[in-house]
C-alpha cells in the first residue's frame, strides 16, 4: 500500500518544519506576523524581517518611542526575528 501526500498537506508539513527551524530562542512561543506574544522567559517575540537592517530599524524605533528598553535581532534560516524585553 502506497501513501500519497496531498499537495496542501505536504506544503503544511514543510511550512511547519521551516517555522520550527527559523524560530528564535528555544523557549519562545510561535507568533504570527505583526503580533507580540509573551514568551516563557523574559523575551517577547515582535515580528520577522527579511533583512538585518529592517530588524534593527524596528528595534531602535521601539526604543526611541519608549516601547522597550532593549532588543535582539536573531538570525533564522531565512528571516531575522525581533525580540524585546517587554
Amino acid at each position: 500500500m502506497t501513501t500519497r501526500f496531498r499537495p496542501v498537506a505536504l506544503a503544511a508539513a514543510v511550512l511547519s518544519s521551516a517555522c520550527l527551524l527559523t524560530a528564535g530562542p528555544a523557549h519562545a512561543t510561535v507568533a504570527t506576523e505583526g503580533t507580540a506574544v509573551q514568551a516563557l522567559g523574559d523575551d517577547v517575540y515582535r515580528d520577522w524581517f527579511t533583512s538585518h537592517a529592517r530588524c534593527v530599524t524596528a528595534g531602535q524605533g521601539g526604543i526611541d518611542r519608549g516601547h522597550w528598553g532593549h532588543y535582539t535581532c536573531s538570525e533564522g534560516d531565512v528571516f531575522w526575528h525581533l525580540w524585546t524585553d517587554r
